[in-house]
C-alpha cells in the first residue's frame, strides 16, 4: 500500500478533484472530454499544436489522425479518461515514445490519442536500488538522472525510445546478458485497468497480472509508472567498429564464435547492422563491455577483421547509447525473427541479405534502404527471467540470435510494396532456419511488424496464462476491442480471447 500511495502521488502530482459532469448516452465527443478534463488536457484536430503532437510519432507510417488527443496530467485524470472512453465504447490508443512504426500501435485514426508524456519523471530510492520511472519517458531522461548516481537500469539501447513501449514489448538492453531482459527488471507495475481503477501488479500482488504484463503489450491497461532494479554501471568501454560491406561473412563468422563459448563474459555485450543496400555505408558493430576494460578478450572474434572507423573508448554507459545513429528517412517497418546461431545458418543469411530479389524491390522505390540487425542472446537472460517470477514469452533455454530487418524510404505510395518485399525476406531467412534445424519461433515484439502475430509465438502455456488474466482483469475486453492497435491476444478455435 505504500509503494502504491508514494509512486501515486510521486508520478500523477497533485490533482485537484474535477466537478462531476453528465456525459449523455451518445458517444462520447472530444467536446464533451473537454468538460470532464478541462481544455487544457484536450486537443483538437483545430488547435495548432494538434499536427505536430498527432505526427509525433518516430516514424511516418505511425501518423495518424485522431478526433482528439488526450494528455492526461495525473492518474486521477487518466482513471477518469479511462472511465469515460470505456463507458462509451471509444475506440483509442496510447502512446508511450511513439518509436513503433507499427502504423495503430500508438496512434489512432478517429478515435482518442493517449498522450502519456506528462508522466515522464524518475527518481531514484538508494535505500531500495531501485527506480520509480513514469511511463511516458524516455529513456535519455532516465539515463541522465540515474547518471548522477552512479547507477543504471535495464533498459533501451536507443536513448529516444520511450520506456512504456519498450518495456510492454519485452525490452532487450546491453544488460541483459548479465541481469536481464528490461522486463525481467520491473519490480512493480503501477497500472489503471478497464474499469478505471489504480491497482498495482508485482511479486507480492496481482502475480498473474504481473507476469502477463512481461511482454504483454497494451491488452491489459495502461501503466503510469513503472518501479525499476537499478545496477551500478557507469563507466564502460565501447562504442561502434566500422566495416565495409565486404566484411560481412567474416562478421559472422565472428558473430557465431562470439556466441558459441561455453562460458560467455556476460559483462560483454554487442549488436551487428549491416546496410545491405548501401555498400558506402556498410556494417557497424555496436559494443560495449560493462566496465571501463579496453579491448576485453570476449571480443576477440572480431578484432582480427580490418575496420573503416572506431570510436570505442572508455566512457559512461549513456554516452556510448547516445553516440548511435539512425538513419535520417521517415518511413520504416520492421520485421522479427529467431534462430540458434551455427556457422552454417549465418552462411545461408548473408547469401539471402546481400542477393535476394526482394533488394532490388526495396531499392527501386526513393530513399529503399536495408539494415538487418543481429542480436546474440545468452542462456543467462532467459534464467533470470524465470527466477525473477518468469514472463510471458515461453524462450526457450538455448543460446539464440534474435534477428530483425529494418525497411526505410520516403513516399507512402511504396508503403505496401516494401511491406510484401521485406516479408518476403524474412520469410526466406525463417525458411532457412527451419531447413537447418536451427529455427526459434519467438518472435521480439519491439522488433516485430504490424501483422506478425507475435504473441500466438509465445507458446501455449503463455497465450493460456495471458486470456486467464485478460478474462479476470478486463472481463469486458476493452483492451483486445477498444485498443485496435499494437500485438493483440491470440482469439482462441472459437474466434474469441479464450472464451
Amino acid at each position: 500500500m505504500a509503494l502504491r500511495l508514494f509512486s501515486s502521488l510521486l508520478f500523477a502530482g497533485f490533482c485537484l478533484g474535477l466537478p462531476s459532469t453528465y456525459l449523455s448516452n451518445s458517444t462520447i465527443t472530444c467536446p464533451q472530454l473537454e468538460v470532464a478534463l478541462g481544455n487544457a488536457s484536450i486537443i483538437s484536430p483545430t488547435e495548432i499544436n494538434y499536427p505536430s503532437l498527432s505526427t509525433e510519432n518516430w516514424s511516418a507510417t505511425a501518423w495518424k489522425r485522431p478526433s482528439c488527443i488526450a494528455r492526461p496530467s495525473c492518474t486521477a485524470d487518466l482513471q477518469k479518461l479511462v472511465r469515460l472512453l470505456t463507458r462509451k465504447n471509444v475506440p483509442f490508443a496510447i502512446r508511450s515514445g511513439g518509436h513503433s512504426p507499427s502504423p495503430f500501435a500508438a496512434n489512432i485514426d478517429n478515435g482518442v490519442l493517449i498522450d502519456m508524456s506528462s508522466f515522464n519523471q524518475t527518481q531514484y530510492h538508494p535505500h531500495r536500488k531501485v527506480a520509480t520511472v513514469g511511463a511516458g519517458g524516455k529513456w535519455l531522461g532516465v539515463y541522465n538522472e540515474l547518471d548522477r548516481y552512479n547507477v543504471t537500469a535495464v533498459g533501451g539501447r536507443v536513448v529516444d525510445v520511450g520506456v512504456g513501449g519498450l518495456i510492454l514489448g519485452c525490452g532487450l538492453s546491453y544488460l541483459s546478458d548479465l541481469y536481464g531482459l528490461t522486463c525481467d527488471n520491473v519490480v512493480n507495475f503501477e497500472m489503471v485497468l478497464a474499469d478505471g481503477s489504480l491497482t498495482n501488479a508485482n511479486a507480492n500482488h496481482n502475480q498473474d497480472l504481473f507476469k502477463a504484463m512481461k511482454g504483454g503489450a497494451n491488452n491489459f491497461g495502461i501503466v503510469t509508472t513503472f518501479t525499476l532494479k537499478t545496477y551500478a554501471i557507469n563507466q564502460v568501454w565501447g562504442g561502434i567498429k566500422f566495416y565495409s560491406l565486404d566484411q560481412l561473412p567474416a562478421l559472422f563468422a565472428a558473430m557465431q564464435e562470439y556466441q558459441s563459448k561455453p562460458k560467455k563474459d556476460l559483462y560483454a555485450n554487442l549488436m551487428l547492422q549491416a546496410f545491405t543496400t548501401n555498400a558506402s555505408v556498410g556494417a557497424v558493430l555496436n559494443m560495449v563491455y560493462l566496465k571501463p576494460v579496453v579491448n576485453a578478450s570476449a571480443f576477440a572474434p572480431f578484432y582480427s577483421i580490418p575496420t573503416t572507423g572506431d570510436t570505442t573508448k572508455i566512457q559512461s554507459l549513456t554516452q556510448m547509447m547516445s553516440g548511435q545513429q539512425v538513419p535520417p528517412l521517415p518511413r520504416w517497418d520492421w520485421f522479427a525473427t529467431s534462430f540458434r546461431p551455427t556457422a552454417s545458418i549465418y552462411q545461408k543469411i548473408a547469401d539471402i541479405v546481400t542477393k535476394a530479389p526482394e533488394l532490388a524491390t526495396i531499392q527501386s522505390t526513393a530513399g529503399g534502404s536495408l539494415a538487418i540487425g543481429v542480436q546474440p542472446i545468452n542462456t543467462n537472460l532467459i534464467r533470470i527471467g524465470n527466477a525473477h517470477g518468469g514472463n510471458s514469452l515461453g524462450l526457450k533455454n538455448v543460446n539464440q540470435t534474435w534477428f530483425v530487418l529494418d525497411a526505410g524510404w520516403i513516399s507512402s505510395d511504396a508503403d505496401a510494396m516494401i511491406h510484401n518485399a521485406t516479408r518476403a525476406l524474412n520469410t526466406r531467412i525463417k525458411d532457412a532456419s527451419k531447413a537447418e534445424r536451427v529455427y526459434e519461433p519467438y518472435e521480439f515484439m519491439n522488433d516485430a511488424s504490424w501483422d506478425q502475430d507475435v504473441i500466438s509465438t509465445y507458446g501455449v502455456e503463455g497465450q493460456r496464462n495471458m486470456r486467464q488474466v485478460q478474462r479476470k482483469y478486463d472481463p469486458n475486453m476493452v483492451f483486445q476491442k477498444l485498443v485496435p492497435g499494437g500485438w493483440k491476444l491470440p482469439k482462441d478455435d472459437y474466434g474469441e480471447y479464450g472464451y
